[in-house]
């Protein structure tokens, strides 16, 4: 699909009506009403039924394309001096390298989940001016489907019978507590992955700057370092691996190697006020250690990989190299290697959630609740993710 196009109704009704068959088999009623309607009552219903906390946020994403590639590809080999390598931890360094500027105060700040960390910081926004794909959807009130939009050249059905669905009208039905503060488990790794390419595309990171792995950056739970020999890989290498298979252990070298005060730096001149890292990746975590890797909203992830600047790009880049397509895009029939999708996903005990682009929408949808939830989580992610990607398939 290109930029232009803009399928038929009675393409937009079939995309529609196939997802929501995929919602209903997986045991939620779908909402019958207009489209818009019909999608934010499911999108309730869904909520309910989720054994913990649900967050989702879509927004207009400038669609996937080849200057979206891997890493070596969109940066040409150069010759550089050897390296010495350097942690950047120093607060006095962070964010050094920043042009972006945060925003004032925007958007409902609703009280996070009960087994979030508590945060009274209210919602920032990326507001690069050559940028205006990342400009952020309405508010709308935490909690609340918009079941209020209708359209009288809709159906009672659930089928588009005057014309598929607006953008407006997308994403004001798929909102649903997009300010709740939630653990993010593994998304939040696009933090990290932010700031590299942010200093890749600013030339202050060298993604061919070697790494040497220390012993305590080693780390189960996900990823291939544990079971590789070699012990030095690039930064791109790092990055490559910590988006493509989650792994643990180069999220912690790579994250040793820029600093955690520097990538939390990063998130702020971008606008992002309640999404930050607390820690690096640890298995298992402690009393003694913060209670979380990483927290944030689904309103500010989906901003952060809705735009399309150099950076963006080669965050892109490495979020398409991703393997894991098991939450958001599950229910829904979809090509892993037909560049519409790329996306990041974390999971944790009672944690299940995923962040990305499909076709021309932004999304974040995160989930937690409490131990022994996990399949109910992963369902309920699974099920928004069919209303959203099928709400994307009606878009040009």
């Amino acid at each position: 699909m290109t930029p232009n196009d803009r399928p038929s109704s009675a393409r937009a009704a079939e995309i529609l009506r196939a997802a929501i068959s995929a919602v209903e088999a997986n045991g939620i009623p779908a909402a019958t009403g207009s489209d818009a309607a019909a999608l934010a009552g499911t999108l309730q219903r869904i909520a309910a039924a989720c054994p913990g906390e649900l967050a989702v946020s879509v927004r207009p994403a400038v669609p996937l394309s080849p200057a979206d590639t891997p890493l070596h590809q969109a940066v040409p080999p150069h010759p550089h001096p050897a390296h010495t390598e350097t942690a950047h931890a120093d607060p006095a360094h962070a964010g050094a390298a920043h042009t972006g500027t945060a925003t004032g105060p925007s958007g409902t700040n609703s009280a996070p989940a009960a087994s979030s960390p508590t945060n009274s910081a209210r919602m920032g926004t990326d507001t690069d001016p050559a940028d205006t794909s990342s400009a952020p959807a309405p508010p709308s009130p935490t909690g609340t489907a918009h079941t209020h939009l209708s359209d009288p050249g809709h159906s009672d059905t659930g089928a588009v019978s005057g014309g598929s669905l607006t953008g407006e009208e997308v994403f004001a039905a798929l909102a649903w507590n997009e300010d709740v503060e939630m653990p993010l488990a593994s998304v939040g790794k696009l933090l990290l992955l932010a700031e590299v390419a942010r200093g890749v595309d600013g030339g202050t990171l060298d993604p061919e700057e070697p790494v040497r792995l220390h012993e305590d950056d080693y780390c189960g739970g996900s990823g291939l370092l544990t079971g590789l020999s070699a012990r030095t890989w690039t930064v791109g290498d790092l990055a490559l691996l910590t988006a493509a298979v989650s792994d643990n252990t180069a999220t912690n070298a790579l994250l040793r190697h820029v600093g955690l005060d520097r990538v939390n730096a990063g998130a702020r001149a971008l606008g992002l006020t309640r999404t930050r890292l607390l820690d690096r990746i640890r298995e298992p975590r402690g009393p003694e250690h913060p209670p979380a890797f990483a927290v944030g909203t689904a309103r500010e992830l989906a901003g952060l990989v809705a735009g399309a600047a150099g950076w963006q790009r080669v965050m892109r880049g490495w979020m398409l190299a991703n393997t894991d397509h098991g939450l958001v895009p599950a229910l829904v029939r979809h090509d892993p290697e037909g560049r519409r999708l790329a996306n990041k996903t974390g999971t944790d005990d009672g944690v299940r959630s995923d962040a990305g682009i499909i076709g021309s929408v932004a999304y974040a949808v995160l989930a937690c609740g409490p131990a022994g939830s996990d399949a109910g989580l992963a369902r309920a992610v699974r099920q928004a993710g069919a209303l959203v990607i099928a709400a994307s398939g009606t878009l040009p």
